[in-house]
């Protein structure tokens, strides 16, 4: 088990080509299609972060947290809470909505949060960083912008909806957040021990040459 955890993000590169299968070959509909094709694409997402290039738990130490700490074993961020962080909001904000599809505001909620993951990876870490590129940032942006924005044109449909959904559904993913990024649990288990990060998932195959 262990094993798994600490290659968690290479294990989430075989779970996207799962996903992408039953997105092909299930009949789901077009909403289901794009929450299917978002979560293969924050499942590589997860691996671009994390595996190659890695680095963003660097990015997250100095533009989340405003720490310019550089050694690793001081974070309070392992492999387990990594895997526990992106894997639980993965599963609340993306796999959820297929699960409940009659929750709408779950569907507004993943549609929504790509256009945050574009602001994040496009803007906020950049500008930070002063970089024109920033671990995640392909899948973050080129991935998750053409599904948010095929839903949104093609897909999404006003008259189910009413302006609270809207509310709920930034309420919801906020709270996911702080639940997976934020708790008392995701600080405990990045204290663990055996679960450290590698060099390159800390700091990026960049920083190792």
């Amino acid at each position: 088990m262990k094993k798994i955890i600490n290659n968690w993000h290479y294990v989430s590169v075989y779970l996207a080509g799962m996903v992408a299968l039953l997105a092909i070959f299930l009949p789901v509909n077009e909403t289901q299609k794009c929450l299917l094709a978002a979560n293969v694409v924050l499942l590589l997402h997860f691996f671009e972060e994390f595996g190659f290039p890695g680095g963003f738990p660097l990015m997250g130490i100095k533009v989340l947290m405003g720490s310019d700490e550089m050694d690793k074993t001081k974070w309070d961020c392992n492999n387990l809470s990594s895997m526990f962080g992106n894997w639980g909001f993965l599963f609340l904000v993306y796999i959820l909505p297929i699960i409940l599809p009659g929750v709408r505001f779950l569907t507004l909620a993943a549609m929504m949060f790509l256009f945050a993951e574009v602001f994040m990876h496009l803007v906020l870490f950049n500008v930070k960083l002063k970089t024109k590129y920033n671990a995640g940032m392909i899948t973050g942006v080129f991935g998750t912008a053409p599904i948010g924005i095929y839903y949104f044109a093609s897909v999404y449909d006003p008259s189910l909806f009413k302006w609270y959904d809207f509310a709920i559904a930034v309420i919801w993913f906020i709270a996911c957040f702080v639940f997976c990024f934020r708790s008392k649990l995701y600080w405990g288990l990045g204290r663990k021990d055996g679960y450290t990060l590698t060099d390159q998932s800390a700091f990026g195959a960049g920083h190792l040459k």
